[in-house]
């Protein structure tokens, strides 16, 4: 039996070293360029580092690195492919077939793989090895060597995924492509693992649910283990301490198992970021004493937080400062408290505001509105109400605040209003004679202004938001009903308090259980955009992502229109920057049968794909795939995928077809493609325009070209009320010799000996 080996940590919290960009938004490509200027090791807005650093005595500590900013985590996500690889994404969720020595093997069904550069992971500028890593780094890089799989555990959070993917990139073979594997399962099976030539895998297990492994599973991957050996491929598999437990001491030979026990320094992390990203005249504020202090048990994504934080504050400052001509000390001044307040701790505030409350003034903290006191549930349902909008009227906010109270209650709260009682019949005169409601807002850390709230520190509502999430878990089905309803009128944009709020939260607890919730309540509340625009973010975070992927895939086979128009809306969205996983699930949805009344949303996803140049090609060689798995069956997916692609005009013609073109992939008969859309006109429409636009593209240059096409199509008996109904439609149409295209295809087709000689009813030429 193969033990594992235990290294305990010298020093350092527990975290992960991954970015926690905007999730809402699309990351920076791996070709992301840093500005001149930050190239330079200097940042425009506030100098040079030097300038702030002078005179300070410093530690020993990496100097700058001029590298595009590309962490590793972001690198995992499913970004923009090269077009040489984009087919493979869009063809099968089961990826490519690949045959070695005479040895078939397939990635499994419903199990996807992301590729990963190997430039990219050994040229993260931002990526911190603590010294805590490197005796465990010496002994994976040598069970890697003796095994083609490892078993890596780790607790959540601890960079198990950024390390296992620097690890292969190091002591693998250049000719070896790396790729994160997401696994779309309710328990894992070695059938479903990936299996293919010259490959190297890391497979992340943390959920005590899906990821559950047993005995039958270790001998399974042991024989695993051997195929992938025989095709000089290797497999890392991440798990926590809490799926390991259960089969410690049962794993065969042949599997190496290494322990993970510590992560890198907040502190650290954030210099390594700061640099990497061109911001090194930050470098003093991050180690300022009181800073350091502030993040010492801090996790290196609140870390990463932190430098996103202090980015947007400079810049801030900096416009600021251009505005009423601050220089010098008065920046420093105002800038570094500022970053200080980021760095608080309020743990011990969060505590004694909702900790139980005492006698009168016991466990107060402070003085005057600063006062730090037990909240009455009232309080704490205005805090919570303030955290999520961040700022705004302070009316609204009382009326989300009031909401929140009838949810926590059991009132009905359907739409996000709310009751129905009469509220002039309401004794207000306990309300008189309480506390005001500016008053209440000083309790509890903010400011009202103009009749606009908001907390007096930059991050306490967030720290609130996740305090509470943390400590109250009875209470996450209606908080996230709660914030939906909170969410503006219009809902489902990255910026709407509601989807703000419970990304912020989900990802800081890298809490992937509750998207279902979300899409449940939001379609309760009425308020499906909010939950579409929740997956959207979710899918986009490093973190989240490959949970709400999966979820995605799952909810493109149900029955319910609403859940499917979810997954269409939200992969539309997604093509930009996942297009393979988005096309994966767009085609799920088409040929699920439940999916006919979003034909068109769908063929309006397509067309955005088919309409990118750099997808284009590899769009088509999809399509032609999908035709093959379909054989005679058909395939709507690919019918629409046909479609879309009708639709593409060759570069710099006058409408010249694409797929008419010598780009077009080989494997696309466009005829026999044309024919399974005329087969089925009720339900494709669309070809005839197609067709029409095709016959007038660049002048008629092509008339005779496009009417072979048709006549090839049609040959295939397309049946005798789409020929009829195609002729009258091409009739509309005059060619170069004047006479109309319909009787032209009629006259061909009655002279068609493959067609037995069938007679169509004359239409006027």
């Amino acid at each position: 039996m193969n033990e594992p080996a235990s290294v305990e940590p010298l020093a350092g919290p527990d975290d992960v070293p991954a970015p926690r960009l905007d999730p809402a938004e699309p990351r920076p490509q791996p070709g992301y360029e840093l500005p001149a200027a930050a190239q330079a090791g200097s940042d425009p807005q506030l100098g040079t580092p030097d300038q702030h650093l002078e005179g300070r005595p410093q530690e020993v500590l990496p100097p700058p690195q001029v590298k595009p900013y590309a962490p590793i985590a972001a690198l995992t996500l499913p970004h923009q492919p090269p077009i040489a690889s984009v087919a493979n994404l869009f063809s099968n969720p089961s990826g490519p077939m690949h045959f070695h020595q005479r040895l078939e093997v397939r990635t499994a069904d419903l199990l996807e793989t992301i590729p990963v550069s190997r430039a990219g992971v050994l040229s993260d500028a931002s990526y911190v090895e603590p010294r805590e890593w490197r005796e465990v780094r010496q002994h994976a890089a040598k069970a890697l060597a003796d095994t083609p799989v490892v078993l890596l555990v780790a607790p959540r959070q601890h960079g198990a995924t950024t390390f296992s993917l620097r690890l292969l990139a190091e002591e693998t073979d250049e000719a070896v492509d790396l790729h994160v594997v997401e696994a779309s399962w309710d328990r894992p099976l070695t059938s479903k693992l990936p299996a293919q030539a010259n490959c190297a895998y890391v497979l992340d297990f943390q959920d005590p649910q899906r990821d559950r492994i047993d005995k039958t599973f270790l001998t399974g991957l042991r024989k695993h283990a051997d195929t992938l050996g025989s095709i000089e491929s290797r497999l890392v598999i991440t798990l926590t301490p809490e799926l390991w437990a259960p089969i410690a001491g049962q794993v065969p030979d042949g599997l190496a198992v290494v322990r993970l026990s510590a992560h890198p320094r907040a502190h650290l992390v954030a210099r390594q970021h700061l640099m990497a990203r061109g911001h090194a005249s930050l470098l003093d504020y991050i180690d300022d004493p009181a800073v350091k202090e502030g993040v010492a048990d801090w996790t290196p994504v609140r870390a990463v937080w932190l430098v996103d934080e202090m980015i947007n504050l400079a810049a801030a400052d900096a416009r600021t400062a251009a505005e009423d001509g601050t220089t010098g000390e008065a920046r420093e001044n105002r800038l570094r408290p500022e970053v200080r307040e980021l760095a608080k701790d309020w743990g011990t505030d969060l505590d004694i505001r909702f900790g139980a409350p005492g006698a009168s003034g016991e466990g107060a903290i402070g003085t005057a509105h600063d006062v730090v006191r037990p909240l009455d549930l009232d309080d704490r349902c205005l805090s919570l109400a303030l955290a999520v909008h961040r700022s705004g009227p302070a009316a609204r906010i009382h009326a989300d605040a009031e909401r929140l109270a009838e949810i926590l209650a059991g009132a009905n709260a359907a739409n996000g209003k709310k009751g129905a009682e009469d509220k002039e019949t309401t004794d207000l005169r306990e309300i008189l004679g309480g506390v005001g409601l500016r008053t209440r807002f000083n309790s509890i850390g903010a400011d009202v202004r103009y009749g606009q709230a908001r907390f007096t520190s930059v991050n306490y509502g967030e720290a609130l938001l996740n305090h509470v999430w943390g400590q109250y878990h009875p209470l996450h089905k209606r908080l996230i009903r709660w914030m939906i309803a909170c969410g503006a009128d219009s809902g489902g944009t990255a910026g709407d308090p509601a989807v703000r709020a419970i990304l912020g939260v989900l990802a800081y607890h890298q809490d992937d259980s509750q998207l279902a919730e979300v899409r449940d309540q939001a379609a309760s509340l009425g308020k499906a955009s909010v939950a579409t625009a929740v997956m959207v973010g979710a899918a986009r975070d490093e973190h989240l992502g490959r949970r709400a992927r999966q979820l995605l895939y799952v909810w493109a086979g149900h029955s319910t229109e609403e859940t499917l128009r979810l997954v269409v809306t939200a992969c539309r969205e997604l093509i930009t920057d996942q297009p393979g996983p988005a096309v994966t699930r767009l085609r799920r949805v088409a040929d699920n049968p439940a999916g006919r009344a979003l034909d068109a949303d769908v063929l309006a996803a397509f067309k955005a794909v088919a309409a990118d140049r750099r997808l284009t090609g590899g769009f088509a060689k999809a399509v032609a795939e999908w035709h093959a798995q379909a054989g005679d069956a058909g395939s709507p997916a690919a019918n629409l995928g046909t479609l879309a692609l009708m639709s593409v005009d060759e570069a710099g013609t006058q409408g010249r077809p694409w797929l008419l073109t010598g780009d077009r992939p080989a494997a696309l008969g466009v005829a026999a493609a044309l024919r399974r859309l005329l087969t089925d006109l009720d339900q494709y429409p669309g070809v005839l325009d197609e067709i029409t636009r095709w016959l007038g593209a660049d002048g008629g240059a092509l008339h005779d070209q496009v009417m072979n096409v048709v006549h090839e199509a049609v040959s295939g008996r397309v049946g005798l009320m789409a020929v009829v109904q195609l002729v009258k439609e091409l009739n509309k149409l005059r060619g170069p010799d004047g006479r109309g295209a319909g009787a032209r295809l009629q006259d061909e087709i009655e002279a068609d000996p493959d067609l037995g000689g069938i007679t169509l009813e004359t239409y006027p030429a």
